[in-house]
């Protein structure tokens, strides 16, 4: 998501007062989302960070990052893994879909 200004008032919340901020006419800052690993010849996309508790605005970033994919009519085959298995796995599947020619 880009940057963008938004045109109406708009009072944030801070850490370090105790009162609002006026946010009025500054720009909003963009949401950036990278994943961890993604294929050069092939589409294919494997996450591995971020899928614990403690990093709560990740699911967040990947609905909008699965939205901003399926408007750009994309199809990369994706995967969340949690662990070396699971990464393992999601590494068997690409090698198949290569030689299935899907990707």
């Amino acid at each position: 998501m880009e940057k963008f200004n938004y045109p109406n008032k708009y009072f944030k919340m801070t850490p370090k007062r105790k009162d609002m901020a006026d946010r009025t006419g500054r720009a909003v800052l963009p949401i950036k989302y990278t994943p961890d690993f993604v294929g050069k010849d092939h589409k294919w996309i494997i996450e591995t960070k971020g899928y614990l508790p403690s990093h709560h605005d990740f699911s967040m970033r990947w609905k909008l990052f699965l939205h901003y994919l399926v408007g750009i009519k994309s199809d990369y085959i994706l995967f969340i893994a949690r662990n070396s298995s699971q990464v393992d796995q999601a590494i068997q599947e690409i090698k198949k879909s290569i030689s299935d020619g899907e990707i």
